[in-house]
C-alpha cells in the first residue's frame, strides 16, 4: 500500500514540474518575442540583417569598381566603415572580429588612398582584396547566432549605378499612422470671463 501512495505522489510531483518548466518555456518564448520588438523598434537590427547590408553593399562596390567610378567607390567606402565599427563593438564570433578588422582596414587605406584620384588602378588590387573579405565577412556573420546590433547613422547617400540595385540599411519598418476619425462630440462651450 505504501508503494502504491509513493507512486501516485512522484507522479503528481513529475507532472507539477513538467506544467511548470512548461509554462517557464512559454513565457521565455514570449519574452523573446518582445525583446525582438523592442530592438526592431529601437533601430536595432542582428548581425544576419547587418550581413545582408553588408553583401549588398560589396555587391555595389564591385559594381562601382567595374564601372570605374571613384564617386561610387568613395561613398559606398564612407558608408561601409560606420557598419563595420558596429560590428567590431559587438560580441561576434573571434573569426568574424578578426575578418571586420581586416576589412576596416583595408577600408580605411583604401579612403586614404582614394582622395585624388581619377582611376581606380592604382587601388585596384586593394579594393579587390577589400571584396573578398567582406565575401568571407558576410558567411562568417551567417554562420553564428544572430546578435543584436545598433544601426550606425551612415554618413552620405549612395550615386546610382546603371544596373545595380542601390543597398538598403536594414532597420524597424515604417508603420504609418493608424486613420482615426475625430470623435464626433461637440467642443464644450467656454463662458465668457465677467466683466
Amino acid at each position: 500500500m505504501n508503494a502504491r501512495i509513493v507512486r501516485f505522489v512522484a507522479t503528481v510531483a513529475t507532472a507539477a514540474v513538467v506544467s511548470v518548466m512548461g509554462a517557464g518555456l512559454a513565457n521565455a518564448s514570449a519574452a523573446d518575442r518582445l525583446e525582438s520588438r523592442i530592438a526592431a523598434a529601437a533601430g536595432q537590427t542582428d548581425t544576419h540583417t547587418v550581413s545582408g547590408y553588408l553583401s549588398q553593399m560589396r555587391t555595389y562596390l564591385n559594381a562601382a569598381v567595374s564601372q570605374n567610378d571613384v564617386d561610387a567607390v568613395n561613398a559606398a567606402i564612407k558608408n561601409l566603415r560606420p557598419v563595420l565599427g558596429v560590428v567590431a563593438e559587438s560580441p561576434v564570433e573571434r573569426a568574424a572580429a578578426v575578418l571586420n578588422d581586416r576589412a576596416d582596414s583595408q577600408a580605411a587605406q583604401i579612403e586614404r588612398d582614394l582622395p585624388g584620384l581619377t582611376l581606380l588602378a592604382p587601388i585596384t588590387g586593394l579594393v579587390t582584396s577589400l571584396l573578398t573579405t567582406l565575401l568571407d565577412l558576410v558567411t562568417s556573420l551567417l554562420g553564428g547566432l544572430p546578435l543584436p546590433l545598433p544601426l550606425p547613422a551612415l554618413p552620405l547617400p549612395l550615386p546610382e549605378l546603371p544596373g545595380v540595385p542601390l543597398p538598403e540599411l536594414p532597420g524597424a519598418p515604417d508603420v504609418p499612422a493608424p486613420d482615426v476619425p475625430a470623435p464626433n462630440v461637440p467642443a464644450p462651450a467656454v463662458p465668457a470671463p465677467a466683466p
